[in-house]
């Protein structure tokens, strides 16, 4: 165990502060890679609200958008004036309707972005620096280690 002198520049004392060990570098990475998923599963559970909670929205928006592709689609086939100016009138609609259902997400928003920023920073910046202080830099990887090619093609067989 390395012993490092430090100075307190208020009191002029020096104290004594020891290097963590590995255990305690351990044990840190696991709570950070718990929080990391926390962050994941607090998003992942706020968005599943949101999608429950802004149902009717949604629906509605996409409805609006197939009326209009459909519409473009008959324009491209042949012109004509009614359909011209039905495609103005979806397009008002759809927009309208984005706007309501951009609105009704928008509360789940502000509670899913700064838990996304937190997983992001976790994901690029904690995980990374703390797998290089245990001795395990990440490197880039182009191919499946054996043992999660297996996982992976178990993963497959289970969901047909």
């Amino acid at each position: 165990m390395n012993v490092l002198p430090r100075r307190n520049a208020q009191t002029a004392e020096t104290q004594v502060v020891t290097e963590p060990s590995r255990l305690d570098l351990l044990e840190a990475f696991a709570e950070l890679v718990a929080e990391r998923w926390g962050y994941f599963m607090g998003r992942r559970l706020t968005q599943q609200e949101m999608t429950e909670k802004c149902k009717n929205e949604i629906k509605a928006a996409r409805e609006k958008s197939k009326a209009l592709n459909g519409s473009i689609e008959k324009l491209i086939k042949g012109e004509d004036p009614e359909v011209r100016a039905m495609i103005e009138t979806q397009r008002a609609d759809l927009k309208n309707a984005k706007e309501i259902a951009g609105e009704a997400r928008k509360p789940f928003q502000q509670k899913i972005a700064p838990l996304a920023q937190a997983q992001k920073y976790c994901d690029n910046v904690a995980i990374p620096d703390s797998l290089k202080e245990l001795g395990h830099p990440v490197t880039p990887r182009f191919s499946l280690s054996e043992w999660v090619g297996k996982a992976v093609e178990q993963n497959k067989r289970k969901k047909k």
